[in-house]
Protein backbone atom coordinates (compact mmCIF):
# COMPACT_ATOMS: atom_id res chain seq x y z
CA UNK A 1 0.00 0.00 0.00
CA UNK A 2 2.80 2.41 1.27
CA UNK A 3 4.75 1.73 -2.17
CA UNK A 4 1.59 2.75 -4.09
CA UNK A 5 1.00 6.05 -2.51
CA UNK A 6 5.05 6.77 -2.66
CA UNK A 7 4.71 5.78 -6.45
CA UNK A 8 1.98 8.02 -7.00
CA UNK A 9 3.58 11.08 -5.12
CA UNK A 10 6.63 10.88 -7.23
CA UNK A 11 4.57 10.60 -10.82
CA UNK A 12 2.73 13.56 -9.38
CA UNK A 13 5.67 15.54 -8.61
CA UNK A 14 7.98 14.32 -11.38
CA UNK A 15 4.96 15.88 -13.77
CA UNK A 16 4.60 18.78 -12.00
CA UNK A 17 8.65 19.59 -12.79
CA UNK A 18 7.95 18.60 -16.33
CA UNK A 19 5.23 20.50 -17.10
CA UNK A 20 7.20 23.89 -15.34
CA UNK A 21 10.00 23.03 -17.51
CA UNK A 22 7.95 23.11 -20.90
CA UNK A 23 6.15 26.47 -19.82
CA UNK A 24 9.75 27.70 -19.10
CA UNK A 25 10.46 26.48 -22.70
CA UNK A 26 7.38 27.69 -24.35
CA UNK A 27 7.96 31.10 -23.17
CA UNK A 28 11.90 30.79 -23.83
CA UNK A 29 10.37 30.09 -27.45
CA UNK A 30 7.98 32.48 -27.96
CA UNK A 31 10.67 35.23 -27.29
CA UNK A 32 13.63 33.69 -29.79
CA UNK A 33 10.27 34.25 -32.18
CA UNK A 34 9.85 37.82 -31.25
CA UNK A 35 14.01 38.45 -31.01
CA UNK A 36 15.99 39.69 -33.42
CA UNK A 37 19.94 38.29 -34.44
CA UNK A 38 21.08 41.44 -32.79
CA UNK A 39 19.23 40.84 -29.69
CA UNK A 40 20.55 36.57 -29.75
CA UNK A 41 23.95 38.53 -30.12
CA UNK A 42 23.49 40.91 -26.82
CA UNK A 43 22.60 38.66 -25.01
CA UNK A 44 25.20 36.19 -25.53
CA UNK A 45 27.54 39.08 -25.22
CA UNK A 46 25.62 40.25 -21.74
CA UNK A 47 25.89 36.37 -20.41
CA UNK A 48 29.55 35.74 -21.28
CA UNK A 49 30.74 38.88 -20.43
CA UNK A 50 29.79 38.99 -16.58
CA UNK A 51 29.42 41.49 -14.12
CA UNK A 52 33.08 42.69 -13.79
CA UNK A 53 32.95 43.53 -17.60
CA UNK A 54 30.85 46.69 -15.83
CA UNK A 55 34.14 47.64 -13.41
CA UNK A 56 36.52 50.36 -15.24
CA UNK A 57 39.34 48.55 -16.42
CA UNK A 58 42.53 49.46 -14.14
CA UNK A 59 45.89 48.86 -14.75
CA UNK A 60 48.67 47.90 -12.02
CA UNK A 61 50.66 51.03 -12.52
CA UNK A 62 47.69 53.54 -12.85
CA UNK A 63 45.74 55.21 -10.03
CA UNK A 64 42.03 54.32 -9.60
CA UNK A 65 40.01 57.33 -11.54
CA UNK A 66 37.15 58.05 -9.24
CA UNK A 67 33.67 57.08 -10.98
CA UNK A 68 32.17 60.99 -10.40
CA UNK A 69 30.01 63.29 -13.36
CA UNK A 70 31.73 66.27 -14.54
CA UNK A 71 30.63 69.39 -11.84
CA UNK A 72 30.07 72.53 -12.60
CA UNK A 73 32.54 75.50 -11.55
CA UNK A 74 31.64 76.99 -8.07
CA UNK A 75 29.47 80.47 -8.47
CA UNK A 76 32.33 82.13 -6.22
CA UNK A 77 34.78 81.73 -8.74
CA UNK A 78 35.53 85.33 -9.34
CA UNK A 79 36.03 85.14 -5.38
CA UNK A 80 38.27 82.33 -5.04
CA UNK A 81 40.16 83.00 -8.02
CA UNK A 82 42.27 85.39 -6.17
CA UNK A 83 45.31 87.76 -7.31
CA UNK A 84 48.38 88.26 -5.44
CA UNK A 85 48.88 91.81 -4.26
CA UNK A 86 50.99 94.43 -4.52
CA UNK A 87 51.58 95.33 -0.76
CA UNK A 88 53.39 98.25 0.38
CA UNK A 89 55.33 96.02 3.40
CA UNK A 90 54.60 99.33 5.83
CA UNK A 91 51.18 98.26 7.20
CA UNK A 92 51.08 96.61 10.38
CA UNK A 93 47.35 95.51 10.04
CA UNK A 94 46.87 91.88 9.82
CA UNK A 95 45.27 90.68 6.85
CA UNK A 96 45.71 86.87 7.79
CA UNK A 97 43.28 87.07 10.90
CA UNK A 98 40.33 88.75 9.49
CA UNK A 99 40.80 86.90 5.87
CA UNK A 100 36.89 85.66 5.99
CA UNK A 101 36.32 89.19 6.75
CA UNK A 102 38.19 90.68 3.54
CA UNK A 103 36.49 88.20 1.28
CA UNK A 104 32.93 89.51 2.35
CA UNK A 105 34.33 92.62 1.66
CA UNK A 106 35.21 92.10 -1.68
CA UNK A 107 32.18 90.40 -2.67
CA UNK A 108 29.97 93.03 -1.13
CA UNK A 109 32.08 95.27 -3.12
CA UNK A 110 32.21 93.18 -6.73
CA UNK A 111 33.34 94.79 -9.43
CA UNK A 112 29.69 94.47 -10.74
CA UNK A 113 27.67 96.27 -8.56
CA UNK A 114 29.91 98.50 -6.22
CA UNK A 115 28.97 101.51 -7.96
CA UNK A 116 25.05 100.45 -8.22
CA UNK A 117 25.04 99.76 -4.23
CA UNK A 118 27.83 101.50 -3.02
CA UNK A 119 25.88 103.39 -0.14
CA UNK A 120 23.77 100.37 0.76
CA UNK A 121 26.20 97.12 0.98
CA UNK A 122 29.64 98.17 -0.26
CA UNK A 123 30.55 101.27 1.68
CA UNK A 124 29.35 100.49 4.78
CA UNK A 125 30.95 97.04 4.74
CA UNK A 126 34.27 98.74 3.59
CA UNK A 127 33.74 101.30 6.69
CA UNK A 128 33.06 97.91 8.92
CA UNK A 129 36.47 96.44 7.85
CA UNK A 130 38.00 99.56 8.53
CA UNK A 131 37.02 99.80 12.25
CA UNK A 132 37.49 96.54 13.18
CA UNK A 133 41.38 96.18 11.30
CA UNK A 134 42.73 98.85 13.52
CA UNK A 135 40.36 97.64 16.17
CA UNK A 136 42.09 94.29 15.59
CA UNK A 137 45.62 95.71 15.76
CA UNK A 138 45.25 97.46 19.08
CA UNK A 139 44.87 94.33 21.18
CA UNK A 140 49.07 94.37 19.77
CA UNK A 141 49.73 97.97 19.92
CA UNK A 142 47.66 99.39 22.88
CA UNK A 143 46.30 102.27 20.63
CA UNK A 144 42.72 102.34 18.84
CA UNK A 145 44.40 104.52 16.04
CA UNK A 146 47.01 104.57 12.74
CA UNK A 147 49.38 107.10 12.77
CA UNK A 148 49.58 109.73 9.87
CA UNK A 149 52.67 108.13 8.53
CA UNK A 150 51.51 104.35 8.42
CA UNK A 151 47.39 105.60 7.78
CA UNK A 152 48.40 106.44 3.59
CA UNK A 153 49.97 102.97 2.99
CA UNK A 154 47.80 100.94 4.98
CA UNK A 155 44.55 102.17 2.76
CA UNK A 156 46.62 101.56 -0.61
CA UNK A 157 46.88 97.76 1.01
CA UNK A 158 43.84 97.21 1.92
CA UNK A 159 42.15 98.17 -1.78
CA UNK A 160 45.14 96.14 -3.46
CA UNK A 161 43.83 93.06 -0.92
CA UNK A 162 40.45 93.63 -1.88
CA UNK A 163 40.66 94.47 -5.84
CA UNK A 164 43.13 91.17 -5.77
CA UNK A 165 40.01 89.25 -4.44
CA UNK A 166 37.63 90.66 -7.04
CA UNK A 167 35.90 94.15 -5.47
CA UNK A 168 35.89 96.83 -7.56
CA UNK A 169 38.53 99.43 -8.65
CA UNK A 170 38.83 102.87 -6.95
CA UNK A 171 36.77 102.07 -4.20
CA UNK A 172 38.32 104.35 -1.69
CA UNK A 173 36.93 107.22 -3.91
CA UNK A 174 33.90 105.63 -4.41
CA UNK A 175 33.12 105.14 -0.50
CA UNK A 176 34.86 108.57 -0.02
CA UNK A 177 37.70 107.54 2.55
CA UNK A 178 40.75 109.08 3.62
CA UNK A 179 43.84 108.16 5.63
CA UNK A 180 42.46 110.15 8.47
CA UNK A 181 39.50 107.21 8.74
CA UNK A 182 42.01 105.13 9.84
CA UNK A 183 44.02 107.79 12.75
CA UNK A 184 41.94 109.15 15.57
CA UNK A 185 41.31 112.36 13.35
CA UNK A 186 40.44 114.83 16.00
CA UNK A 187 39.44 112.93 18.74
CA UNK A 188 41.96 113.59 21.85
CA UNK A 189 42.25 110.25 23.01
CA UNK A 190 43.29 107.19 21.30
CA UNK A 191 45.54 105.08 23.81
CA UNK A 192 43.33 102.36 25.16
CA UNK A 193 44.43 102.80 28.66
CA UNK A 194 43.14 106.15 28.92
CA UNK A 195 39.80 105.28 26.62
CA UNK A 196 39.07 102.41 29.24
CA UNK A 197 39.78 105.15 32.28
CA UNK A 198 37.39 107.59 30.54
CA UNK A 199 34.30 105.68 29.31
CA UNK A 200 31.76 103.82 31.08
CA UNK A 201 33.18 100.11 29.98
CA UNK A 202 30.57 98.03 31.59
CA UNK A 203 27.60 100.25 30.16
CA UNK A 204 29.18 100.06 26.80
CA UNK A 205 29.57 96.23 26.04
CA UNK A 206 26.05 95.47 28.38
CA UNK A 207 24.39 97.55 25.12
CA UNK A 208 26.65 96.96 22.17
CA UNK A 209 27.45 93.27 22.92
CA UNK A 210 24.29 91.86 21.10
CA UNK A 211 21.70 94.03 19.62
CA UNK A 212 18.61 93.72 17.79
CA UNK A 213 18.53 95.85 14.77
CA UNK A 214 15.20 95.93 14.78
CA UNK A 215 14.64 97.23 18.11
CA UNK A 216 18.08 99.15 17.73
CA UNK A 217 17.06 101.92 15.49
CA UNK A 218 14.00 102.19 17.01
CA UNK A 219 15.37 102.15 20.81
CA UNK A 220 18.56 103.47 19.90
CA UNK A 221 20.60 101.42 23.52
CA UNK A 222 23.61 101.12 21.90
CA UNK A 223 23.69 103.94 20.00
CA UNK A 224 23.15 105.90 23.27
CA UNK A 225 26.28 104.42 24.72
CA UNK A 226 28.42 105.14 21.62
CA UNK A 227 27.38 108.48 21.80
CA UNK A 228 28.09 108.99 25.44
CA UNK A 229 31.32 107.13 25.53
CA UNK A 230 32.13 109.31 22.53
CA UNK A 231 31.17 112.72 24.36
CA UNK A 232 33.19 111.50 27.32
CA UNK A 233 36.37 111.44 25.29
CA UNK A 234 35.49 114.78 23.08
CA UNK A 235 35.62 116.41 26.40
CA UNK A 236 38.85 115.52 27.03
CA UNK A 237 39.96 118.31 24.79
CA UNK A 238 37.07 120.73 25.55
CA UNK A 239 36.33 123.44 27.61
CA UNK A 240 33.47 122.02 29.59
CA UNK A 241 31.90 125.49 30.17
CA UNK A 242 31.94 126.52 26.77
CA UNK A 243 30.78 123.64 25.58
CA UNK A 244 26.95 125.28 24.97
CA UNK A 245 28.77 128.15 23.06
CA UNK A 246 27.63 128.59 19.09
CA UNK A 247 30.92 129.24 17.92
CA UNK A 248 32.28 125.71 19.21
CA UNK A 249 29.50 123.29 18.43
CA UNK A 250 30.44 122.32 14.93
CA UNK A 251 33.86 121.78 16.14
CA UNK A 252 32.64 119.96 18.79
CA UNK A 253 30.64 117.97 16.89
CA UNK A 254 33.05 116.74 14.35
CA UNK A 255 35.08 116.07 17.30
CA UNK A 256 32.37 113.42 18.81
CA UNK A 257 31.82 111.88 15.66
CA UNK A 258 35.74 111.34 15.21
CA UNK A 259 35.46 109.43 18.49
CA UNK A 260 32.76 107.78 18.17
CA UNK A 261 34.44 105.97 15.62
CA UNK A 262 37.01 105.32 18.28
CA UNK A 263 34.55 103.75 20.62
CA UNK A 264 33.57 101.74 17.40
CA UNK A 265 37.24 100.51 17.26
CA UNK A 266 37.34 99.70 20.79
CA UNK A 267 34.20 97.23 20.34
CA UNK A 268 35.58 95.39 17.35
CA UNK A 269 38.98 94.60 19.87
CA UNK A 270 36.64 93.16 22.24
CA UNK A 271 34.48 91.05 19.73
CA UNK A 272 35.35 88.59 16.52
CA UNK A 273 35.54 89.68 13.94
CA UNK A 274 32.46 88.07 12.19
CA UNK A 275 30.65 89.26 15.67
CA UNK A 276 32.09 92.73 15.28
CA UNK A 277 30.87 93.11 11.62
CA UNK A 278 27.53 91.92 12.57
CA UNK A 279 27.05 95.08 14.98
CA UNK A 280 28.47 97.68 12.74
CA UNK A 281 26.42 96.72 9.65
CA UNK A 282 23.28 96.74 12.34
CA UNK A 283 23.96 100.07 13.43
CA UNK A 284 24.60 101.32 9.93
CA UNK A 285 21.30 100.02 8.51
CA UNK A 286 19.77 102.70 10.83
CA UNK A 287 21.76 104.86 9.64
CA UNK A 288 20.90 104.36 6.09
CA UNK A 289 16.55 103.78 6.82
CA UNK A 290 17.18 107.15 8.36
CA UNK A 291 19.26 108.48 5.23
CA UNK A 292 21.79 109.82 7.40
CA UNK A 293 24.68 107.75 5.77
CA UNK A 294 26.31 109.70 2.79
Amino acid sequence: MWKTEWFTFYSLHYLRKEYDMFVLALISGFHECLSTPTDHLKSYMLTEMGADAFLPDITPSASPQPLLPLLAPSPLTPFTNSTIPKLSGLCMLNFTSTQNLMTMTSIDCWAAFAPLLENVICCPQLHATLVILVGQLSKETGVLALNRTLAKPCLSDIEQVLEGQGAGENLIQVCSIHPSNLTEASCPVKDVDEFENTVNLSELLASCEKIDPVKECCDQVCQGAISDAATRLALKASDPLSMDGPHVLPEHSTRVNDCKTVVLRWLASKLDPYHAKEILRGLTSCNVNKGEYT
